[in-house]
């Protein structure tokens, strides 16, 4: 993983004496004996159906996204209470061929027991605090229950919160682990977190409140609700914290260049690239379509331009373009797509967010406005019953 920056203040010196004490997740061992048990006891399934919000999910998105056609079971995520969707879900999710995973730390999400109710019979495991609601309904419904770590949801990517359902569906989560835990290493030293971090805390003081993250990789997309959560909730706090919007490159280019490139100055980039993929192909124009005018040349130009390259050439266009408007940009880039590189980048964001918030002066792992919304909505349901 490589980390590059284009008009951007100097990181700041690394300083340990303003971290805190590693936190939990920096320390936290699996029980990688009992993922192999859960594993074995549920292969047979051929569908996962993922029940959660924010932090309970979105490092186990990440890794399937990243892997999902070596993925052995299908996955469906239900976040919502939308009915629609969960019509859809149980009319096409058997019983006899799909696990419910339900996962909630405090386990007094709404949303997450309306949802985990509506597939009632169906096998069920259940991450969540040990006596919590969502512990107590799923020994009435028989689930197989495991014991949420004390750690904050959108922290536990290399716990059983994610690693068990990236083993059921036959990632490699020993390797994801070791990449987490190498970057997770580098916590008290010098390291590209630590100056991505700083350079985007020095650019908020200076007025760049936006922060657009293009991803130039379908599959590495998918950690996007990741990294605004680990953002948003870390150190979104106290009158501090930027807007990240992360989305997939290079579709951005047909509607936010606009905003990006026309915007008032307040904005900053990161790209995210991969410097290889999982597959090589290339353009082949057929010999009849090779006089046909394209952009002012014949399209046998594009002839055998390896995709790999068409994208990379994507990116670099638009870092050009943000170098002469003078955009300060960060190049995030991971060196391909294997688990323990998937790790290593899970990790980098993970940290990130720690020395984001401890710039600001913020506490990293708690989310008080998210948890005064939970309560409005629960009485909003009181309410509608007559109960309040």
């Amino acid at each position: 993983m490589h980390l590059e920056y284009f008009n951007c203040p100097a990181p700041q010196p690394f300083d340990p004496g303003v971290l805190p004490a590693p936190a939990e997740f920096l320390k936290y061992i699996p029980d990688f004996v009992n993922i192999e048990r859960i594993t074995a006891k549920y292969h047979t399934l051929r569908n996962i159906l993922l029940i959660g919000n924010g932090g309970s999910v979105t490092s186990f998105i990440a890794m399937y996204g990243a892997f999902k056609e070596k993925a052995t079971k299908n996955v469906f995520v239900l976040s919502t209470v939308d009915p629609d969707y969960i019509y859809e879900l149980k009319h096409k999710l058997n019983p006899n061929d799909t696990l419910v995973i339900a996962i909630s730390k405090s386990g007094e999400n709404t949303t997450q027991m309306e949802s985990m109710l509506q597939f009632a019979g169906y096998p069920m495991l259940i991450i969540t605090g040990q006596g919590s609601p969502v512990y107590d309904a799923g020994r009435k419904l028989g689930a197989m229950i495991i014991e949420h770590p004390s750690i904050g949801g959108r922290y536990t990517a290399f716990t059983e919160v994610a690693l068990i359902p990236a083993a059921l569906c036959g990632l490699n989560v020993q390797e994801l682990y070791k990449g987490g835990r190498e970057e997770h290493e580098l916590y008290m030293g010098d390291n590209n977190a630590w100056k991505a971090a700083s350079i985007l805390w020095q650019l908020e003081k200076k007025g760049v409140t936006d922060v657009f993250a293009p991803v130039y990789s379908h599959n590495l997309s998918s950690a996007a609700f990741l990294i605004m959560q680990l953002c948003h909730e870390s150190f979104g706090k106290d009158g501090n914290g930027q807007t990240y919007l992360v989305t997939e490159g290079p579709e951005w280019q047909h509607h936010t260049t606009q905003r990006f490139f026309g915007r008032p100055e307040n904005v900053a980039g990161v790209f995210i690239t991969a410097d290889n993929f999982l597959h090589t192909t290339a353009t082949t124009v057929p010999s009849s379509m090779h006089r046909v005018k394209f952009k002012e040349h014949p399209l046998v130009t594009l002839d055998k331009i390896n995709l790999e390259k068409a994208i990379t050439f994507e990116w670099e266009a638009n870092m050009e373009d943000a170098k002469i408007h003078n955009i300060p940009i960060l190049h995030l880039s991971i060196t391909g797509f294997h688990e323990l590189e998937l790790g290593r980048f899970i990790a980098f964001w993970q940290l990130y967010a720690v020395y984001g918030s401890v710039m600001r002066g913020v506490n990293p792992f708690d989310q008080p406005e998210v948890e005064a919304s939970k309560r409005i909505s629960f009485d909003k349901r009181l309410q509608f019953k007559g109960l309040l």
